[in-house]
Formats: C-alpha cells, sequence, structure tokens
C-alpha cells in the first residue's frame, strides 16, 4: 500500500489517479495525524509525504516514525526545499526528496525501486 500525505486535496486526487493508473494500491490523508492515528505498519508499504502540512508537520511525522522504529520507506514531494529540510530527511531516512511538481514518471521509478528494496 502506497500511502499519501498532503493537505492539497488536488493534489492528493492527482496522486491518487496517477498511481492508480499505474497499477499502485495507494491510500490519501490530508492530514497526519489521521495517518499517524490509522497506520500500522505492514511489508511493502510506503509513504509520500508532503513537508508544510498544518497541524503536524511532515517533520513531526519522521520523528514520530523514528521514535516508532518504523521503517516504511518515506518519499517527500515538497514545494518546501533547503538545505536543512534535506539534511533533515537525510538524517530520518528519507528515500528520496523531490520538489513539487514532481515527473509522474520519475516518481513511479522511485516507487517501484523502494518498494523492491
Amino acid at each position: 500500500m502506497i500511502y499519501l500525505i498532503d493537505d492539497d486535496h488536488a493534489v492528493l486526487r492527482g496522486y491518487e489517479l496517477f498511481l492508480r493508473s499505474a497499477k499502485l494500491e495507494c491510500k490519501a490523508f490530508d492530514k497526519a495525524n489521521e495517518f499517524l492515528f490509522y497506520y500500522v505498519p505492514r511489508e511493502g508499504d510506503l509513504l509520500i509525504l508532503d513537508l508544510n502540512l498544518p497541524e503536524t508537520n511532515g517533520f513531526e511525522v519522521l520523528k514520530r516514525l523514528s521514535e516508532e522504529n518504523n521503517t516504511i520507506p518515506v518519499i517527500v514531494v515538497t514545494s518546501y526545499d533547503d538545505y536543512q529540510s534535506r539534511k533533515t530527511c537525510k538524517d530520518y531516512g528519507v528515500k528520496a526528496f523531490l520538489r513539487k511538481p514532481v515527473d509522474g514518471e520519475t516518481l513511479i521509478d522511485i516507487i517501484r525501486y523502494n518498494l523492491q528494496s
């Protein structure tokens, strides 16, 4: 399952349609807290995460996953791009850091690579 967290409903819908057209199963959340409440770790999951979220931001999600020793592969897709953000994401083991707008084929390639690893 590919989990999506982004507060922009149009972006979430676009991800869902695109991933489903690539035969990938996904579940979208517009709030990080909803994902954190819902998610039960399973083999083969992956998270696509925006950093700039209301209430609980993407960095807090990464911190919480780390504290729970959760090893779900995370791909950050954000318009919030600076050195410190990239460094923090790297420190949390983020598999890819992509700036919006993202090329769909690149995203699919990264997803498939990380699901096979």
